[in-house]
């Protein structure tokens, strides 16, 4: 393919006129199959900057064209935009699909799994973020998959792949996710410990505040509860409706 049609493609694409771009793609494919490659970077490019820029309309029409043209990387790379549109069956569809055709990869099963918690399908989720865990274990993947345990209230399973995250790289919300497993075991003692720890990363957290707030509550240390309680007031009036006495 000769440059000046990559150019050309690229351009009409970048100013969203989708129907020349898409006739100028058919015609060459009708001459030349091996400009497929060439063809699919280009369209993975522009969806790509049609999701930065937060055109998930745009990034769905490109890649439906992608598809018709490479299967597995157009079926993952809508299955993308769909998960940010929160259209989570339909992203749980492009994925498999993407699988089918051969992109059976740690992110792929990351984000299928992340699709089905957003529907609170904890037991698929768990079994979709276990596969994307044993290809690549880092830190989203067991983050992702210590959420899903958390989802189910399997809480020794949550605190094992969130410490695991932790492990990797600490952060303000995998904090407090541990936090929250503890809670949910009734450890308030470590609960507390792990709120704190995000806190110290987040000063401004108002959820750990919230929920540390609650295990000094459980506690019976109804100073400290009062405080977190609060603070966390302060940072988000929602909690104005949410008082411990309501649990």
């Amino acid at each position: 393919m000769e440059e000046v049609n990559t150019d050309k493609i690229g351009s009409l694409l970048n100013v969203k006129n989708f129907f020349e771009a898409f006739e100028m793609i058919d015609e060459i494919l009708k001459t030349d199959n091996d400009a497929k490659d060439d063809i699919a970077e280009i369209l993975e490019e522009s969806g790509g900057k049609f999701i930065d820029e937060e055109d998930l309309e745009s990034a769905e029409k490109v890649f439906k064209k992608e598809i018709l043209i490479e299967q597995a990387s157009g079926h993952y790379n809508l299955g993308l935009v769909y998960l940010d549109m929160n259209r989570n069956d339909d992203a749980i569809s492009n994925f498999k699909k993407a699988t089918d055709y051969g992109a059976g990869n740690a992110d792929t099963y990351k984000f299928m799994g992340m699709a089905y918690m957003n529907d609170e399908d904890y037991e698929n989720a768990i079994i979709y973020l276990n596969k994307s865990v044993s290809i690549e274990e880092n830190f989203e993947n067991n983050h992702y998959l210590g959420l899903a345990y958390l989802g189910k209230e399997n809480y020794d399973n949550a605190i094992k792949f969130l410490n695991r995250a932790c492990d990797i790289k600490e952060n303000y919300e995998t904090l407090h996710y541990l936090g929250l497993a503890y809670l949910g075991k009734e450890d308030y003692d470590n609960a507390i410990n792990f709120f704190t720890k995000s806190l110290n990363r987040n000063t401004d957290f108002a959820d750990a505040y919230y929920y540390r707030g609650m295990a000094y509550y459980a506690t019976e240390n109804e100073r400290e509860a009062t405080k977190d309680y609060k603070k966390a007031c302060d940072l988000n009036e929602e909690y104005l409706d949410l008082p411990y006495e309501s649990y």
